[in-house]
Formats: structure tokens, sequence, C-alpha cells
């Protein structure tokens, strides 16, 4: 008898407390700053194209070797002033990358290759919602990843900069994390200030 008393006293008493969970998906709980089940995105600039240089560090810190990225060259023109004050338009070649492959299916969200990248081409972004019902849904080409980009690229939280800033043993005071949200990729801005910890870049 007291074996079906207890638990039905255990059930009366949390009748009258705040339920722990939600209605899901309908109700979504807040993602933690330092949420690290996240997807990954390619960051693109405002003309939309990738700010991958195709460097293929993320490839070869993987301690998965689940990042395949093949280099490709293509030819662009920039324009440089010169010391006269005149404009000169050149030609150069330009890495970029024509396929980048993440297999998510053994993906340890270690960080690394977004730690290493030199232009926060890489990220990762707060998803808790996505599904799979095939292993090849969780491979992740470049139309994938942009289309991460364009979903979250307003909330990506785990950028080099932001996760360098972080462990850099030279910071004096805590880095807010909760801010990461507001910190846009590092992309082509030569010079960027993240919560007291400055760095000057030429890229």
């Amino acid at each position: 008898m007291l074996n079906v008393l207890k638990p039905l006293w255990v059930s009366i008493k949390r009748l009258f407390h705040q339920p722990m969970t939600v209605n899901y998906p309908i109700e979504r709980r807040e993602i933690p700053p330092r949420f690290r089940g996240g997807i990954f995105a390619l960051s693109m600039n405002d003309q939309g194209e990738l700010n991958c240089i195709a460097c293929q560090l993320c490839q070869q810190i993987c301690p998965s070797q689940i990042i395949t990225v093949v280099k490709a060259f293509k030819e662009v023109e920039q324009v440089i002033k010169k010391p006269d004050g005149t404009e000169q338009v050149i030609k150069r070649k330009k890495t970029y990358p024509k396929e980048f492959i993440i297999d998510y299916n053994a993906c340890m969200k270690c960080e690394l290759c977004v730690q290493v990248c030199p232009v926060d081409s890489i990220v990762m972004v707060p998803s808790v919602g996505d599904i799979a019902l095939s292993r090849e849904d969780l491979l992740l080409d470049i139309e994938k990843l942009k289309q991460n980009w364009l979903r979250f690229k307003m909330s990506a939280w785990a950028t080099g900069e932001t996760l360098r800033a972080e462990q850099d043993p030279r910071r004096t005071e805590p880095l807010d994390v909760s801010a990461k949200a507001k910190i846009p990729t590092a992309g082509k801005h030569p010079e960027k200030v993240n919560e007291g910890w400055k760095t000057k870049r030429i890229i």
C-alpha cells in the first residue's frame, strides 16, 4: 500500500509547482550564450560572396577529419591607389572554395575549425530545431552552409574572433559572451574591438 501512496503523494505535490518543461516547438527556451550544440555556416559579405579564402586550415586542424575543402583560383580586379593619388586597376588571382563539405555525423563540437579561421568564414550558429532523416542530410555542402548563414547571420555566436578573445591570456577583464550575437564576423574589417580586446589584422 505504501508503494502506491508514495508516488501518489509526489504527484500531488508537483501538481502545484510551476512546470519544468515547455510546449516545444510552440514555446522555445532561450539558448544560453555558451551553448555548444550549434550547427555550422559559412559567412558571406554584403555582395553575397563567401569570405572563405580556401586556406584549408580548418581541414588540417579538424581532429575528426570531417572537413573537405577543394581550393580553386579565379581572376579578380582590384583598384589600388598610387602615391600620386591616381588609381590603377590590377588583376590578381584569388583563392576560393570550389567545394566545402562538413560531415556533421562525426562532428565533436571542439570549435577548433572556427578558432583557426583567419577571416571568420566558418562560424557556429545557435540552432536546436534542425532534424535529419538520413545521414546524407548531415552532409553540409556549400549551399547548405550558405543557407545556414542567411538564416542565422544576425546571431552567429562562435566566430574565430570571439573565441580567441575569450582565450587571450593578455585579457584582464572578463569577456561578456552574452554580447556575442551583436558582434559581426571579421570578413574584410581590418580592425575590430571586442569588449576590451583589440587586435589589428591585415587581410
